[in-house]
């Protein structure tokens, strides 16, 4: 599950040892969205179908938003032709492990978009967050 949080971080992503980086291509239409594998465009689908399902907790002083199930490639939906009205997406993503089996995210969007969340695998980890984001004065 993804966590998103509206505060600063107490650390850097460039200081951190363990950083994965890797690159990805998507295409957004009206009838869905598709990401690059290999040299084809398949599309993206969420993992218990529909749109994602996002919730907001209050943990203390802390706010989160909490994104329940991601997107998922399905290789047995191919692109055939690319749409008239479509986007072009090259994301860049960084991943950083952190202590307590929690991976910090950030993505850029074709270098000017950024997004940052926690991806946790239950939410007994929630209460780790608090340890790599600054108080509030």
């Amino acid at each position: 599950m993804r966590v998103y949080i509206n505060l600063p971080l107490n650390f850097s992503i460039d200081d951190q040892d363990i950083v994965e980086e890797k690159c990805e291509t998507y295409i957004y239409t009206k009838q869905g969205i598709y990401q690059k594998y290999k040299k084809h465009f398949f599309t993206c689908e969420c993992d218990g179908g529909g749109i994602p399902k996002t919730r907001k907790v209050v943990d203390g002083e802390h706010e989160y938003l909490i994104q329940e199930n991601s997107l998922k490639i399905n290789k047995k939906k191919l692109l055939t032709s690319i749409p008239y009205n479509c986007y072009f997406v090259n994301r860049f993503v960084k991943k950083c492990y952190l202590d307590h089996n929690i991976t910090f995210v950030k993505e850029l969007d074709n270098d000017h978009f950024e997004s940052c969340y926690f991806d946790l695998n239950n939410i007994e980890q929630l209460k780790y967050i608090g340890l790599y984001v600054k108080k509030k004065l």
